[in-house]
């Protein structure tokens, strides 16, 4: 949050604080994505046609969660009849989702230079490998940064450029649940989360689950089952060394301490928090269930298991199945 914005707060209502920081942080995201589409020559998000990409009631996010791992064949076969949104480094797992969102990698001084490059190289690596299966799937990068930092947005493999568009995302400041709701509720009033065809930027707070949630609302989703969002230390799917040899060396923070976007700070509540009050607020008023796909989620038991019926029911509605 800029300099002059965390003074101002100290001293201003949070109705203006609210509606400062996010007219100030659109006009300033917005601008930031349209510079670097044109550098880039990437189409922006808000040109994509959403409607044609789904196909289904039912979406399902992909996390990096360890409990990818335990996920059965048959319950994959349920999730690949049904639309699908991956997050991240979701490219290491050999399922090809429909749409992938992950965020640009960037440095935002000298002081993380080793990480940058440990996260940028590991992902452009993913990139390289997984081109030719990624060709046709929608991908969206988000969090375009100023020109004067190191971000990874202009150095993507030629090969995984088809299909590939540049969002942004928007927070609302809320340093405590009332302010969360507070600033949701401002957003709902401005039609942020009403169903659309084309959008330019996602919502988010406290991660990239809530930029999934906010595009499967947007686009009409009436069933969201997070797979893998487990919220729970930094232990991924891919640490794994019999299934991922290849990443599961991979230790961008220490895999025993918490997820960092589970830890509450001064300016933002934990993952989780923002999460259940995203659940309240928008999708519960909307109609659009939200379950997790194992009980091993933090989530559970607020946001509830999906039960082995959901997915009977799911599979008896796939094509081919009598």
């Amino acid at each position: 949050m800029p300099a002059l914005i965390k003074s101002l707060a100290k001293r201003m209502p949070y109705y203006f604080l609210l509606r400062v920081h996010f007219n100030y942080s659109l006009r300033r995201e917005a601008a930031l994505a349209r510079e670097i589409s044109e550098i880039a020559g990437l189409s922006l998000l808000e040109t994509l046609d959403l409607a044609r990409l789904k196909k289904s009631d039912t979406v399902f996010v992909l996390g990096s969660g360890w409990s990818i791992n335990n996920i059965s064949d048959e319950r994959w076969g349920v999730i690949a009849g049904h639309d699908t949104f991956a997050l991240n480094y979701w490219p290491v797992h050999p399922f090809v989702p429909k749409i992938h969102l992950f965020e640009n990698i960037y440095s935002a001084d000298n002081s993380d230079t080793e990480q940058f490059e440990a996260m940028s190289n590991a992902l452009q690596g993913l990139m390289r490998r997984r081109a030719d299966d990624y060709r046709n799937v929608t991908k969206i990068i988000s969090e375009p940064q100023p020109l004067s930092r190191r971000q990874r947005i202009l150095d993507i493999p030629q090969g995984f450029l088809p299909q590939l568009y540049v969002g942004y995302s928007v927070a609302v400041v809320a340093r405590n649940e009332p302010e969360l709701v507070a600033g949701i509720r401002y957003l709902s009033r401005q039609g942020i989360f009403a169903s659309d065809t084309h959008i330019p930027w996602h919502f988010n707070y406290g991660g990239s689950v809530t930029k999934a949630l906010s595009l499967a609302v947007r686009m009409g989703y009436r069933r969201i089952v997070l797979c893998g969002v487990d919220l729970g230390n930094a232990d991924c799917f891919y640490h794994d060394a019999a299934r991922f040899p290849q990443a599961c060396s991979w230790q961008f923070v220490p895999r025993s301490q918490p997820h960092a976007t589970t830890l509450r700070l001064k300016w933002r509540l934990s993952a989780q928090e923002a999460i259940y009050l995203f659940k309240n607020e928008v999708l519960d008023r909307a109609g659009v269930e939200l379950y997790v796909e194992s009980r091993s989620s933090t989530l559970f038991p607020r946001v509830p298991e999906a039960p082995p019926e959901l997915f009977e029911s799911l599979a008896s509605h796939l094509p081919g199945v009598p």
